[in-house]
């Protein structure tokens, strides 16, 4: 089992180590150990998606309460499914709204941008 230390983990997935460490902090993270030897965090690679899943519905602007919901249900595995879906639909549907803003704003900037490059 290869051990995954906050700075491997960061590197490979673009997070920040301080964020990861505030993630543990707040339990958003399960199955983080502390080595023996020197007590840095790691977590084993193939625990490495719970990091992933954290970090994209955080990027989606999921709240972190929410996140840590999501967890638990999902370390309580299958049966929560219906509970799980039921979230992601939910970040779906908020995603999607940001999207729209987003393209709604981008269409005022371009607006804009034609009127002062004439």
């Amino acid at each position: 089992m290869e051990k995954m230390y906050i700075k491997d983990i960061s590197k490979e997935l673009d997070i920040p180590e301080y964020i990861l460490r505030f993630y543990d902090k707040k339990g958003l993270i399960p199955f983080m150990q502390r080595d023996d030897s020197n007590n840095y965090r790691y977590i084993n690679r193939e625990k490495i998606e719970w990091v992933r899943i954290v970090s994209c519905l955080k990027k989606s602007g999921m709240p972190l309460a929410q996140i840590k919901e999501y967890i638990d249900l999902a370390i309580q595995g299958k049966q929560t499914y219906p509970q799980r879906l039921e979230m992601m639909l939910e970040q779906e549907r908020q995603v999607k709204k940001q999207i729209n803003e987003l393209k709604e704003q981008l269409k005022y900037i371009q607006y804009k941008k034609s009127l002062y490059s004439k």
